[in-house]
């Protein structure tokens, strides 16, 4: 999925560029030598090139190749107008990694221009630009440089584990060495300035959060006040014990007709391509998995009319269940991509759904403890005892399997798709199950 990732962006900025270069005057720098290739990319700003692609930027210590570099009215060293640069990327969104990374392309080119260009932006997905204001973000900029640069001085950074570096091909060795070593980031959610503080106080272990008094910190641990200390030691001792903790008692909605909910979305293509229920129906004894998919990325609205036209079959007592934020954030942006076109019945009908949506994992992390790293839908299942019917199966995997389906056509990867999302839906009901039943202590 990486790789396509990588592909994906490789063949959006080849399509953007194949188009721009059809409609602009574009320098295009072809050198390999570095220092030639530095020299024509200024040759061309002093030429005052309306476009430059894959232009070379070098001050004293940093170097970069912003995909494009665009001329702007302004005044530099060059003449009447300045470049600014700007990257070709396959998001729809402009991240904060797009900003740090066009944040050093300006400062380098404001070293070549003598002048720092006021913004710098994206061509997203969608081929529209999105820009920023490089000097509102240079402070966030300048801080991860400076640890950036302790870090290639010899300064080993202390260990921290988020989500994200699930995405990391070092993700496996920080976890062995945090284990190897007790170190607190194994902690569930500990914000990483807490972390700072905590070590600094001598909270360096699991076994030393497990030890705290959580009155004794005052407010001097930022983003961990007084509750958070006392969950935060309360992971460390599940981490410990091995043992699920409940923080308190949990009421779930109640209905006979139960829902369990989950969206599968490809941000390759843009679209969310399936949406699956688990219908439990306890006055029948009834239990039956529907899906509702968008074989082809412009089959999405089809999909969202077949969902729309079944919420107005549903009884008048009925409960959803679904695990993080994305099913309720997708149903409002739908509503909202096509609502035009929906009926007053049909708009209530999906605004009724809407408001029986519970986030089982809003009740994970408010009332268990849990003896794990994260707190994934999958993490937890699995730790349970459900078990996926494909080892491979995730979010992740799923989207390579669409775009598989996509390109080869074969039906078979369509079926592993909605089979992991039924397998989702399922674990969802599995672990609503569980929480009604565990007892645990507090």
């Amino acid at each position: 999925m990486q790789q396509k990732l990588i592909e994906q962006g490789v063949s959006h900025e080849t399509q953007f560029m194949h188009q721009f270069f059809s409609e602009h005057q574009v320098t295009k720098i072809t050198a390999r030598d570095w220092d030639t290739a530095v020299s024509e990319t200024t040759k061309a700003m002093k030429a005052g090139a309306e476009a430059i692609y894959q232009g070379r930027l070098q001050t004293t210590h940093y170097q970069g190749i912003p995909d494009l570099l665009m001329r702007r009215e302004g005044k530099s060293k060059f003449g009447e107008w300045l470049y600014e640069p700007i990257d070709i990327k396959s998001s729809f969104d402009l991240k904060d990694e797009h900003k740090y990374q066009l944040t050093l392309y300006s400062l380098v080119l404001a070293d070549m221009q003598g002048v720092e260009p006021p913004h710098a932006g994206i061509i997203t997905a969608a081929g529209e630009l999105a820009e920023f204001s490089v000097e509102n973000f240079k402070e966030k900029f300048f801080d991860l440089l400076e640890k950036i640069e302790r870090v290639i001085s010899g300064e080993k950074p202390p260990l921290q584990l988020t989500i994200a570096c699930k995405n990391s091909p070092w993700y496996d060795c920080c976890v062995a060495e945090a284990e190897a070593t007790d170190d607190i980031a194994l902690l569930y959610k500990v914000d990483k300035r807490a972390l700072e503080a905590l070590r600094e106080f001598g909270v360096r272990t699991v076994e030393d959060a497990r030890r705290i008094d959580p009155t004794a910190f005052g407010d001097r641990i930022p983003y961990l006040k007084q509750n958070g200390l006392e969950r935060m030691k309360q992971q460390a001792e599940s981490l410990k014990t091995g043992k699920i903790l409940k923080r308190r008692d949990v009421t779930l909605p109640a209905a006979p007709y139960e829902i369990f909910f989950d969206i599968e979305g490809d941000p390759l293509c843009g679209v969310d391509y399936l949406f699956g229920v688990l219908i439990s129906d306890r006055n029948s004894n009834l239990e039956e998995y529907r899906s509702f998919v968008a074989e082809q990325p412009g089959d999405e609205q089809q999909m969202w009319r077949q969902f729309v036209d079944w919420t107005t079959t549903l009884p008048s007592e009925y409960v959803v269940f679904h695990y993080a934020p994305y099913e309720q954030t997708r149903l409002q942006q739908f509503s909202k991509k096509y609502g035009a076109e929906m009926s007053d019945a049909e708009r209530a009908s999906v605004a009724k759904f809407q408001s029986r949506l519970f986030d089982l994992n809003d009740c994970a992390k408010e009332n268990f403890i849990f003896p794990l790293y994260f707190y994934g839908l999958k993490q937890i299942c699995k730790y349970l005892g459900f078990a996926w019917r494909n080892s491979k199966g995730s979010g992740v995997q799923s989207i390579f399997w669409f775009e598989e389906w996509l390109k080869t056509g074969d039906r078979a990867l369509l079926n592993e798709v909605i089979g992991y999302n039924e397998d989702d839906v399922r674990a969802t009901k599995f672990f609503r199950d569980w929480i009604t039943t565990f007892s645990g202590h507090m």
